[in-house]
């Protein structure tokens, strides 16, 4: 009796465990076939891209104020006429810009006289980890001062921030005024909010909220955490995660599985003591004051119209802050149209270039005064007009045509613009 009883127990027992394996291998088995098939199905533009190796001239490591190592690439000349800096925004990395930072790339190639400037923000990519539990937004402007000090201490300054970028920006003009007055020249806003993020009804602001009301309180609780644990369980779930990422983070019904891997890879290396420790930055971010700093120079803003995160009404508000900027609305992309959209992107941001180039690289002639343009033509080059500006200062817009690498060129302009 006594031998049936435990045959039965270990049985059960067995049972049990079989159980829990078929279970274990259907959770890891099941997503990574659904994501495979999903990646081998998809007919991807970007299949060949070297997102790992995108142009650069210099790589350097900038320490901050709070001596966090910021990893720093550079593009152009260091002598060119006008450097534009950009600030990527949160769980992302510098290779967000990937195809901004081959635009501009292209058009340094050809003559044209810029310098891109590309960081990773503290506890992002391969700068160092964050030094406390907590990150603010002031901490991310003083970041942004610390990279333009050390890598373009002279000359006039297009600044670009993507999100939780756009917002140190803001903060940035608001402790740092008399750099804005001095050198900032032109400002590209792209999927940004200038306040108001704590209101957001939608399932990722939601889940922001609850962790800064749960996650948050606790880890401050904790003197020397280590969430190395939860970061490796993190890095092995990467088929969940890129499926999540293809449909959480992308407008269209079927994205390029390479730009889909490219946004989940940034996610998932994001460390987790990042991912918590900037919610009450993003979350308690309010702006507005300072936007005002920004009105006698170009600006553009930019958001999709599916944009979940920081939806288009928030870009809207930012833009109605700023006298004369130009706000666009992008079609059928949500949080990264630098990525769904990319030759729309650059060219916006090399049309808001030229007008820069326009106002800073003159030459009196008499009665007219020549400008050059920097934008790209259809082949892909960069143009070498120079359009002539009135006495009143006025110049006609360049006749601009969309870059080659933008998936969706055939289906028409994707753009709304208002001034």
């Amino acid at each position: 009796m006594r031998r049936r009883s435990r045959l039965r127990r270990l049985a059960v027992a067995g049972g049990i465990t079989c159980g829990v394996a078929a279970g274990a291998a259907l959770a890891i088995g099941v997503p990574r076939y659904l994501a495979r098939r999903t990646r081998s199905s998809s007919n991807d533009p970007y299949a060949s891209e070297p997102f790992e190796l995108p142009p650069t001239d210099e790589v350097r490591t900038v320490i901050s104020h709070d001596g966090v190592p910021v990893h720093v690439e550079t593009v152009g000349p260091e002598d060119a006429a006008l450097t534009v800096v950009f600030a990527h925004g949160y769980l992302h990395d510098a290779s967000t810009f990937y195809f901004q930072r081959k635009a501009i790339a292209r058009a340094v190639n050809a003559g044209a006289s810029l310098r891109a400037v590309f960081y990773d923000q503290p506890g992002h990519g391969r700068s160092g980890p964050l030094p406390r539990t907590e990150y603010s937004m002031d901490e991310l402007a003083e970041t942004l001062h610390d990279v333009i000090a050390t890598v373009a201490p002279r000359g006039p300054l297009v600044l670009v921030g993507h999100s939780m970028g756009g917002m140190a920006v803001q903060a940035f003009a608001r402790r740092r005024p008399e750099v804005v007055a001095e050198r900032v020249k032109g400002v590209a806003f792209l999927s940004t909010s200038p306040a108001g993020l704590d209101t957001v009804e939608t399932k990722p602001m939601r889940a922001l909220r609850r962790m800064r009301r749960t996650v948050l309180p606790m880890l401050q609780q904790i003197t020397g955490w280590t969430p190395q644990l939860i970061d490796r369980a993190r890095l092995l779930s990467g088929d969940i995660g890129w499926l999540v990422t293809r449909r959480a983070a992308f407008a269209c019904l079927d994205p390029p599985h390479s730009l889909v891997s490219l946004v989940e890879r940034m996610n998932r290396h994001t460390p987790v003591q990042s991912v918590v420790g900037y919610v009450r930055a993003i979350l308690d971010h309010d702006e507005l004051a300072a936007l005002g700093r920004f009105a006698d120079i170009p600006v553009l803003v930019v958001v999709g119209d599916s944009d979940i995160l920081t939806p288009p009404r928030h870009s809207h508000r930012l833009a109605d802050a700023i006298p004369g900027a130009r706000f666009v609305l992008v079609a059928e992309a949500a949080h990264s149209p630098q990525l769904e959209y990319p030759g729309e992107i650059s060219q916006l941001l090399l049309e808001m270039i030229d007008k820069v180039i326009a106002g800073i690289d003159t030459v009196d002639d008499g009665d007219a005064v020549e400008t050059t343009t920097v934008g790209t033509t259809a082949a892909g080059g960069a143009r070498s007009a120079r359009p002539r500006r009135a006495r009143d200062g006025s110049h006609p817009s360049p006749r601009w045509s969309w870059t080659p690498f933008s998936r969706h060129a055939e289906r028409g302009t994707h753009t709304h613009t208002e001034e």
